[in-house]
């Protein structure tokens, strides 16, 4: 794995596990919120297009986050895609739990304090219906290695998998692995 996406809705653990991936791996890791940040709410960045195109033409990286606006461009060059299709409560569940971990601290990805609002809380109950369908759309055109994870428990199997992998690889070739599918 060279280039991977990490995609899903709110809450999912795209962060976390973008963070783990990155350092077993050894895989510069891009949180794409972290880049919108505008003062206290999340705004379009002048220039937008042309950041991420600049980003996924990178040879290595982890990119995390949706942004479906660019999100067939981040497909064309991963080689690899892992979607957290996690259910709704889950999520919701995901952000109540990093708020309360950032409550008055900055979150280390975007150096902001986390904030949690009704437009964002809405956007996450509405993911599957309103997001979830683009997403598996745009995902049955893409050719490359696609990791569906539905569960926290199938995301902790999947880093320990990858980190077998990579150990293994490591061990016999001395170098990272050229892929660590699941």
């Amino acid at each position: 794995m060279r280039r991977v996406a990490i995609i899903g809705c709110g809450g999912a653990g795209k962060t976390t596990l973008a963070f783990e991936l990155g350092r077993r791996l050894d895989l510069p890791v891009v949180h794409i919120d972290a880049l919108n940040w505008r003062g206290r709410r999340s705004a379009p960045v002048e220039g937008w297009p042309e950041l991420h195109a600049s980003l996924v033409a990178q040879e290595r990286w982890i990119i995390e986050g949706m942004k479906p606006g660019v999100l067939h461009e981040r497909l064309a060059r991963a080689d690899t895609v892992v979607f957290l299709d996690l259910p709704r409560r889950t999520c919701l569940r995901g952000v109540v739990a990093r708020r309360i971990r950032f409550r008055r601290r900055p979150r280390p990805e975007t150096g902001r304090p986390d904030r949690v609002s009704r437009h964002y809380v809405r956007w996450v109950w509405r993911f599957g219906r309103a997001v979830r369908p683009g997403v598996v759309s745009a995902l049955s055109h893409y050719e490359g290695g696609i990791v569906v994870l539905r569960s926290r428990r199938e995301i902790a199997e999947y880093v320990d998998a990858v980190r077998l992998t990579h150990d293994r690889e490591s061990v016999r070739t001395n170098s990272a692995p050229a892929g660590a599918h699941v």
